[in-house]
């Protein structure tokens, strides 16, 4: 049986879902209780993958040598068991906007999945270390893949040798959304649920608009981050990907402010959930300070 049929069968057959942790005032029995309810609320299903990527910063990769990198990690990694699902997908929501009737209508969400690794190694290809940069809080997954990675890295010439005089950094990406050149791990049916997606909360403090882009004459800008919302209505700050930003500038000020900003959690059934959203920070100047 292939890792792919193993995956399909463990999870196609009884997906767990999991918090990653209770609620604010929930106690053992009532976060036992969301468990349940939260299982129990099954709309559907939907068959979907994991993929690995992997991406060399600031340089690209020879196309054959990412292929090898990416057979040499696909054949190693063996995903946890049980398979714990414990976060939603989520929309794009605005830091200063509110969908009327967004906290109370509720949206067939599945489970989602990401892990980003990052490994370190010289430029003569010799592998230094990994660590996790993007956590996936699925018990047991980041050091599945962690793993996984210290072993292809035995392999010869599983880093290739790079024309630069600094250190090599190649992130590691596993996840239930392809990205560009992604392969497919394994095959799965995930289920979804009714859920209320996390909103904004009223009063959440703005980014300062940088004084780099005002000395520039810039009027206007943004910042687009994923993250995962927690049961608290909090932002998970190491599951935080930068999506998009008009500069450098943008981006560094909506991470700035992002640890103070809140949200009323995503909900099943009235049972607190953990959510991905893409959050969005908008930046402009007022009229006569441009």
């Amino acid at each position: 049986m292939t890792h792919g049929h193993r995956f399909t069968a463990a999870i196609g057959a009884a997906v767990l879902l999991a918090a990653a942790r209770p609620a604010i005032g929930q106690s053992a029995s009532d976060s036992a209780r969301c468990d349940s309810i939260v299982t129990a609320s099954r709309v559907d299903s939907i068959a979907t993958a994991l993929y690995l990527s992997i991406d060399r910063r600031g340089i690209d990769l020879d196309p054959d040598d990412e292929v090898q990198m990416l057979n040499e990690l696909g054949s190693r990694f063996v995903p946890p068991k049980p398979f714990r699902l414990s976060v939603f997908e989520g929309p794009e929501v605005m830091s200063a906007l509110r969908v009327r009737g967004g906290d109370t209508v509720s949206q067939p969400r599945a489970p989602t999945v990401t892990g980003t690794y990052r490994i370190t190694a010289t430029p003569a290809g010799t592998f230094v270390g990994v660590r996790t940069i993007r956590e996936s809080l699925v018990r047991g997954f980041d050091s599945a893949a962690v793993v996984a990675i210290e072993m292809a890295a035995t392999a010869p010439g599983f880093i290739p040798a790079l024309d630069t005089s600094d250190s090599v950094h190649i992130d590691v990406r596993i996840a239930s959304d392809s990205a560009d050149g992604g392969r497919r791990l394994f095959s799965a049916v995930f289920p979804r649920m009714p859920v209320v997606d996390a909103v904004p909360r009223l009063g959440n403090p703005a980014p300062a608009f940088p004084d780099a882009e005002r000395r520039d004459s810039v009027a206007a800008g943004e910042a687009l981050l994923r993250f995962v919302v927690d049961h608290h209505g909090i932002p998970i700050l190491s599951t935080v990907e930068d999506v998009r930003a008009s500069s450098v500038s943008f981006l560094r000020a909506a991470l700035a402010i992002l640890a103070a900003q809140r949200f009323t959690p995503a909900t099943v059934r009235g049972c607190p959930v953990a959510q991905q959203v893409d959050y969005l920070f908008s930046f402009a100047l007022p009229r006569g300070q441009h």
